[in-house]
């Protein structure tokens, strides 16, 4: 089983959470890999058409993980651009997990892995499970251990 982690990460936060999970899921003994969204211009503010310098292809996996961070309440535009242009996800495992930094709900988190999954759904594919982090939480690293051991267990 082949495993990618599809990360766009503008400050790293999401990209470490997503290094971590490759960690484990390779101590677990599986095929994982991490593959950057990289856009030329990664502003939050940036419209479509987005232009990519680094478009992962998710064709060679089994299993697919998106990560990205939630921007102004909302999937970051990046992420939602680069899915809208992913190919057929059917017969993958979908996974997803959002960063976000605060703390309180209704900032954005939800709606994000909603709008995640919106995509995934319509590119012929199904979330599995979602997960959020919040940077500023408190309990950030629970979070983040809860996210690492439901996939683990999950794949």
């Amino acid at each position: 089983m082949k495993i990618g982690i599809i990360v766009f990460s503008k400050t790293n936060n999401t990209f470490s959470v997503a290094d971590e999970l490759k960690s484990a899921l390779v101590k677990k003994g599986l095929d994982a890999e991490i593959q950057r969204i990289v856009p030329e211009n990664d502003d939050p503010g940036v419209k479509p058409p987005i232009v990519f310098t680094s478009k992962p292809d998710v064709t060679p996996y089994d299993v697919v993980i998106f990560a990205s961070p939630v921007w102004a309440f909302s999937l970051a535009g990046v992420m939602k651009e680069y899915l809208e242009q992913v190919s057929s996800l059917e017969g993958k495992r979908v996974f997803s997990f959002v960063t976000k930094q605060l703390a309180s709900k209704f900032t954005g988190g939800t709606k994000a892995n909603r709008q995640i999954k919106s995509v995934v759904e319509l590119k012929g594919g199904r979330v599995e499970k979602s997960f959020i982090v919040s940077w500023k939480n408190k309990k950030r690293d629970e979070e983040i251990a809860n996210l690492i051991a439901e996939i683990c267990k999950a794949v």
